[in-house]
């Protein structure tokens, strides 16, 4: 019933919104949206980066638009002479449906009625296969299917980070058939250039932090309860690696989009902070010196990095068997630690070396498709559009 009910909004929707179809379509017009959600930012992710890219590589070329939730909070972003609308209002829609490009990680394309002549890039909001996702999990509602079945026939290209990602979770997962652009994510550029080393000393400045300290980031995965079988032991993690390395470190977590409860994920104290709130990850992920993550994606922007990341896995087993992967997480290539003895034990090794042979064995072990230059490719691909 539930399927029928939103089937029915839908339609109606793409009724109420057949009067803007008068509007021409604007041949240098580019929209940007970025996932809603929690207390992230919308100003993010691969949109922002591309757009980033434009302003410097483009400037003047287009005209620039993001839908926001809340316009007001973005004010800064009036002096590069970005368009902002608010989500769901007459002028936003307007825009919506008068854009050539649309640039989206994954937002209004299963519901939003786009235009043809419209072409809409797909940059998603992550890459590399790891968890499985609806569609490919046992017991997938038909609702879900059509979801993707109509973003896949709104969908003019698909970006995609690695060979894995593209077979597995585009072809597969998402249903779609169209055009992928294997160009690797354009968030994830940033870990090729010298900005890298460049947000590694600003984070530390934003946030308060000793310029020489170094930061071990946490960042757990979404979990329908919304939370951990066995929280992270921070205070020991701390004392190892100040014991370990002799050097001033800091613990920093970043909760997912969509948690619910996060009270048993760290607590906060002088060395410890949560940036849940922080704008960009990808920032956070070049101010890191080390990962902890479990399944989470984020791991594979941060292998491209070649720093140590650590797998927290204490719900493995029940998490397999409600949720499943793509590859055995055995094969990722990175320390597996299921309980807190075990992740001291895996840091002390992963101390010990020198090399990133876990993030090479990793990246090709997917097919990585990151070479630092996807917005150029990306922008190639636009102004061909």
């Amino acid at each position: 019933m539930k399927y029928y009910i939103k089937y029915i909004l839908q339609k109606l929707i793409a009724l109420c919104l057949l009067p803007f179809h008068l509007l021409p379509i604007r041949p240098n017009r580019i929209l940007f949206l970025s996932l809603e959600g929690g207390s992230t930012w919308e100003y993010s992710c691969n949109p922002r980066a591309f757009c980033e890219y434009l302003l410097t590589e483009a400037p003047g070329d287009y005209e620039i638009v993001w839908l926001f939730r809340e316009p007001e909070k973005y004010q800064f972003l009036r002096e590069k002479g970005i368009r902002m609308v608010r989500h769901f209002t007459p002028r936003g829609l307007a825009y919506a449906l008068t854009s050539h490009i649309v640039i989206t990680n994954g937002g209004y394309l299963t519901w939003f009625p786009f235009r043809r002549g419209q072409i809409c890039i797909n940059t998603w909001h992550g890459s590399g296969a790891y968890k499985r996702l609806e569609n490919d999990m046992a017991g997938a509602n038909r609702a879900s299917r059509k979801r993707m079945e109509y973003s896949a026939r709104h969908t003019a290209a698909f970006i995609s980070g690695c060979e894995a990602f593209s077979r597995l979770v585009i072809r597969g997962a998402f249903l779609y058939d169209g055009e992928i652009l294997p160009i690797g994510m354009p968030r994830n550029d940033v870990f090729f250039s010298p900005a890298c080393d460049e947000r590694y000393n600003r984070v530390r400045e934003e946030l308060g932090l000793p310029a020489n300290c170094r930061l071990a980031l946490y960042t757990p995965t979404f979990r329908p309860s919304g939370t951990l079988q066995e929280a992270l032991p921070s205070q020991a993690l701390l004392d190892r690696l100040r014991e370990r390395t002799g050097e001033n470190w800091r613990l920093l977590y970043r909760t997912h989009i969509q948690a619910a409860d996060t009270t048993n994920t760290v607590r906060e104290n002088n060395w410890i902070r949560n940036v849940t709130s922080y704008p960009e990850t990808q920032d956070l992920l070049c101010a890191a010196d080390l990962l902890i993550t479990d399944y989470s994606s984020i791991l594979w922007d941060y292998s491209l990095t070649g720093r140590p990341i650590l797998l927290f896995t204490p719900d493995l087993e029940e998490y397999t068997a409600k949720r499943g992967f793509y590859y055995k997480i055995q094969d990722w290539g990175f320390p597996l630690c299921r309980d807190a003895r075990e992740l001291l034990e895996a840091l002390d090794e992963t101390l010990s070396k020198t090399t990133s042979d876990a993030s090479a064995h990793h990246q090709a072990l997917l097919g990585s498709y990151e070479t630092g230059q996807a917005c150029e490719k990306l922008l190639h691909f636009v102004r061909q559009a």
